[in-house]
Formats: C-alpha cells, sequence, structure tokens
C-alpha cells in the first residue's frame, strides 16, 4: 500500500501589533470617528457633561486640535460626507446635534426617541439614522432639512448596533433581545427579524455588503452573517466582550475594541483565512470605540475608564511606539476597573 501523506497548512494569525501613539481625552470616551479626509480623530467623551464632550486631534500624531462643548452627554458621531459637519447623539438631551466644525457651534439639533446611541447615515449622505437604547426604536433624520422622518419601531429591547447596505437595507441589533430587525423597501415598511447572539452589540457590512459582522459581546465572538442568506457563515473567537467593530476599507481586516477585564484588547480579524489576534494594550481599562485607518493597518481605540485613545498598528507601519510606551508607563500600573 502507498504511504498515506497528510498535508498540513499553517493558519497564520494576523500580524503583530503594537501601540504608536496615545492621548489623553475626557472622561468615559466612548466612540472615535474620523474625518471623510481621514487627517482628523474625534473623541465622544461620554462622562463629560455640558462641556468638553468631543475631543479633535491630528489622526496622525494624536495631538490635540481642539475641544467641541454641547449641553447634554454625547454618546456617538458620524460625520457628514463634506466634512463640514458631526453628528452626534446626546444621552441626555434624547437628541440628535449637527455641530458646525468650523465654529464648533450645534446649528440643530432633532428630537429623537429615548438615549440615542450609534447613528448610521445612508451611503447617499440623505438620512440619518440614530438608535435608541430605551425607546425600542431607530429614528430616520432628513439630513437636508433636520426633520424626522418617521420612527422606526423594534421588535427587541435596547437598540444599538446597526449597519446600512449602499441600497438602503437597514440592520439594526438589539442588544437584549438577541436578534437583528431588518428594514427594507421605499418607507421601511418591509420588516422582518432575524435571530442572532445573545447581546448582539455592534454591526459592521463588508464594502461589497455580502457579510454583515456581528460583535456578539456575551459570548465574546465575531460572527459573519451572509446577507443574501441571512445566515451565519463564519464564528470565531476574539477578545473578550468585544464592544465595537469596524471594518478596512478593503474589507480584508475587521477591529475591534475589547470591553473585558480579562483581555483589555484590540482584536483583529483576517478575512482571508478567518484567523483573529488578540492584543492587550498596554496601559488600556476596558475598550470602547474603534475606527479604521484609511490603510486597514492601523486602527484608534479608547479606553473607557483610563480616559486616552490609542493608536494601535500592525508592527513597523507608523508612528513612536518607545515613546507612546514612555507615555503609557505613567498609568500602566493604575489598578484597572473590574
Amino acid at each position: 500500500l502507498a504511504a498515506l501523506t497528510v498535508v498540513t497548512v499553517a493558519r497564520a494569525q494576523p500580524p503583530r501589533l503594537e501601540v504608536q501613539a496615545v492621548a489623553a481625552t475626557g472622561s468615559m470616551p466612548k466612540g472615535v470617528s474620523f474625518s471623510p479626509d481621514g487627517k482628523h480623530a474625534y473623541v465622544t467623551n461620554f462622562g463629560q457633561a455640558n462641556g468638553k464632550n468631543i475631543d479633535i486631534y491630528d489622526a496622525a500624531t494624536l495631538a490635540h486640535v481642539a475641544t467641541i462643548d454641547v449641553p447634554g452627554n454625547v454618546v456617538e458621531s458620524v460625520l457628514s460626507a463634506d466634512g463640514a459637519t458631526i453628528f452626534a447623539s446626546n444621552f441626555l438631551r434624547n437628541s440628535v446635534q449637527f455641530i458646525d466644525l468650523k465654529t464648533r457651534r450645534v446649528t440643530r439639533e432633532i428630537p429623537t426617541g429615548l438615549h440615542p446611541k450609534i447613528l448610521v447615515a445612508s451611503a447617499d449622505g440623505k438620512n440619518l439614522f440614530a438608535a435608541n437604547w430605551s425607546g425600542q426604536s431607530v429614528t430616520q433624520i432628513d439630513i437636508a432639512t433636520g426633520k424626522v422622518i418617521r420612527t422606526l419601531r423594534t421588535t427587541g429591547l435596547n437598540p444599538r448596533g446597526m449597519a446600512m447596505t449602499h441600497d438602503g437595507v437597514l440592520f439594526a441589533a438589539n442588544f437584549n433581545g438577541a436578534s437583528i430587525d431588518v428594514f427594507r423597501g421605499l418607507d421601511f415598511a418591509d420588516r422582518h427579524t432575524i435571530a442572532a447572539c445573545p447581546i448582539p452589540r455592534h454591526l459592521s457590512l463588508s464594502p461589497d455588503d455580502k457579510l454583515l459582522f456581528i460583535s456578539c459581546y456575551h459570548d465574546s465572538m465575531l460572527h459573519a452573517l451572509d446577507v443574501s442568506t441571512e445566515k451565519v457563515v463564519h464564528t470565531l473567537h476574539v477578545g473578550s466582550l468585544p464592544k465595537s467593530s469596524e471594518v478596512s476599507r478593503d474589507g480584508r481586516w475587521v477591529w475591534l475594541a475589547d470591553y473585558g477585564k480579562e483581555t483589555n484588547s484590540v482584536s483583529v480579524v483576517d478575512t482571508e483565512d478567518w484567523t483573529a489576534r488578540v492584543y492587550p494594550v498596554p496601559g488600556m481599562d476596558h475598550g470602547s470605540g474603534i475606527t479604521v485607518f484609511p490603510d486597514g493597518k492601523r486602527a484608534l481605540v479608547t479606553g473607557w475608564y483610563d480616559s486616552h485613545v490609542y493608536l494601535v498598528g500592525f508592527e513597523g507601519t507608523g508612528g513612536d511606539p518607545p515613546l507612546a510606551r514612555a507615555k503609557i508607563d505613567g498609568w500602566i500600573r493604575r489598578p484597572k476597573h473590574p
């Protein structure tokens, strides 16, 4: 008999990671977003009420540029397509604020449901959607007029994560409903619900809209859902309690901010071979928000309790890691929150 040959294919992890820059933020930095040109980063400080709500940084160096003061407290933000306006969800005021970035002043404030969190803009830049955490609904806003078009009721408790395809299909994850509501059609009248993992927290889409990525907070996993069949086609373990996620522009990498104390990490998933690397970020106390640079090789992540924003990237892709580590040494020995 011929000898049996077994071929083992090695599965390499994504590249090794390092902290390349770091900067102080306000209290409880919740989310982080980029300007359309990638030159500036905006950190929303949930723990700041009636002032110091949003910090603006040079994205490449994390040098602090300015601070935006608004009434209430800001949860998340997205930028307008032209980069002139930042849209901010305001938890205490149950509203979305339109903030002019030249004057850094609120130009419009639109009432939403109770406690809005995640914001998603349509691909054509005409509509903005706010997930109302305590309102069991999603508010649709006309960006040009600042008027509420409609309120979409969700079937599960605490809608949070949202994502929208280029052709206008809206996905809304029910954090305490183990489900995702799907809204489609001209008036979003075509609606149905699909089962999801326990505590689906954040949603993000691949650039071609073929895969919906779900951060499964309870199970510390990432699920990839085939949008056409609405079936989960990939599952893998990531860091503890993945909170936020974003996909690189080329679709290769999925980055996650991990909130759990067990890892205090950033996770990166390679969608070519479905492997993951979990990187405990030195000094970070509970990862919160994340946004990915245009090159896909670096990301900004916020530390909820330590009040810093970290530039984490593949080793050798930029920044000044020794300087970043020297700064981190100033708080790395502080006791972490449970």
